[in-house]
């Protein structure tokens, strides 16, 4: 959940801006008094509740502001009151008598009746009457009527938790998590140094999480590890940072990830445009705090990421040309210092050739991967054809591996699986 800019608490020196983290086990006194004061509260209702009370624990309550939406974000909520709340068995089943099983239930009961017998409107005058008549016909005092009425406010909704009590731990993790997102919410580039012992599947959980959150990747392999640079391509938007919430998605989804993956983050830099004013942020091995992420709400599906990308592979995966298999997403390629993942390898017996697809790309970004595809030929990589939309026919006249344009016509793409064939080890 991304925080209001004025929750967030930070230090600027020159063009760097530095966060403020909690430190876990150094400052659980002030989380912990906050779950402990929200407990006793619970079954209470938020009218009832004066949440400003907390605000005068810490010398600045912008940090307070920011833990009572982590705990309102993943631990605690205000719950609409049921009729179980508010009436007995035997009133209950009266209601439900009149066709009255919820409160939504009993509104709509009301203005019918009103509607019926005093065309839709009673003056303030007859509200007793009125409150009178419809308890009597219902088995209930008046009060509870006017109760049954108000009840979906938001100031009558109870105060619940949704699970067992948060920790201190899990709240300042939490926090902390709360916090980084929104320094990425606000960012256009995060360059990640990943280490550990599974780097090609940490490479394809990337590959997979950008695809689903429609953001660029360049992965590179290092002495010290694997590098990510992770952006949007902003260049078809206005906002700077128009797709920073998609790359808090990619890296939420990494940090779920990484304790399967047996990976840590050693650093993060993010480019964060705050009141529009850029800044970098640089966070190492000392300075990253404890970060839960919160569980992912289901399992990110294998899938392709455009249009073209299921048309192919599924015209080849269904018709087998020449006896070549498709496989999609194959592994992790290290060349020299560049790690690639292909869309696709076409594989028959020994023969393997990769096929990279280059559609919805900008400029900046082709002409980078142009030069990234001139390294991968002189670092030997040598079966590899590239399927290119018409559009970008200019930039690939010179190539290092072999090229096959596809035109766009409405939903379709006319894709020259022959010419494609031509190119494939006989």
């Amino acid at each position: 959940m991304v925080l209001r800019l004025q929750y967030l608490k930070f230090q600027v020196r020159g063009s760097t801006l530095h966060p403020y983290f909690l430190n876990y086990p150094k400052d659980q006194a002030l989380p912990q008094r906050l779950i402990d004061y929200l407990e006793t509260h619970l079954g209470e209702n938020k009218g009832k509740l004066n949440l400003d009370t907390p605000l005068t624990w810490a010398p600045d309550n912008r940090v307070v502001r920011a833990l009572l939406t982590t705990l309102f974000s993943r631990f605690f909520s205000f719950s609409p009151q049921l009729l179980t709340d508010l009436l007995d068995d035997t009133q209950i089943k009266e209601l439900r008598r009149h066709g009255v099983n919820s409160l939504e239930d009993f509104r709509l009961w009301f203005w019918q009746y009103i509607q019926n017998h005093y065309g839709g409107f009673y003056p303030r005058a007859k509200r007793t009457k009125v409150f009178t008549q419809v308890a009597q016909i219902l088995g209930l005092l008046p009060e509870v009527v006017n109760h049954l009425l108000t009840a979906h406010r938001d100031d009558q909704m109870l105060l619940q938790r949704r699970n067992s009590a948060p920790s201190a731990e899990s709240t300042i993790g939490g926090y902390n998590y709360e916090i980084l997102e929104t320094l990425l919410y606000n960012s256009d580039l995060v360059t990640l140094l990943i280490t550990g012992t599974s780097l090609g599947a940490t490479a394809r959980a990337l590959l997979k999480y950008t695809k689903r959150y429609g953001v660029l990747v360049d992965l590179e392999s290092t002495n010290a590890g694997l590098r990510a640079i992770i952006a949007g391509p902003r260049v078809f938007f206005g906002r700077a940072s128009s797709f920073g919430w998609n790359i808090a998605q990619v890296i939420s989804g990494l940090l779920n990830e990484a304790p399967i993956l047996n990976i840590q983050l050693d650093t993060i830099s993010i480019d964060v445009i705050l009141r529009d004013r850029p800044y970098i942020i640089e966070l190492d091995s000392e300075t990253l705090p404890l970060i839960i992420p919160p569980s992912p709400s289901r399992t990110l599906e294998s899938f392709l990421d455009s249009k073209v990308e299921k048309q192919f592979y599924w015209s080849w995966h269904n018709n087998k040309f020449r006896g070549w298999e498709i496989i999609r997403e194959p592994e992790a390629f290290v060349f020299g210092p560049i790690l690639i993942i292909p869309d696709f390898a076409l594989v028959k017996g020994k023969n393997r050739v990769l096929i990279e697809i280059i559609g919805y790309w900008r400029e900046e970004y082709t002409q980078k991967k142009r030069t990234q595809l001139e390294l991968l030929k002189q670092h030997g990589l040598q079966q590899m054809i590239l399927l290119v939309d018409t559009k970008h026919r200019k930039a690939f006249t010179k190539s290092p591996y072999p090229v096959v344009f596809y035109h766009s016509r409405a939903n379709r793409y006319e894709i020259p699986y022959g010419k494609i064939l031509k190119e494939l080890p006989l």
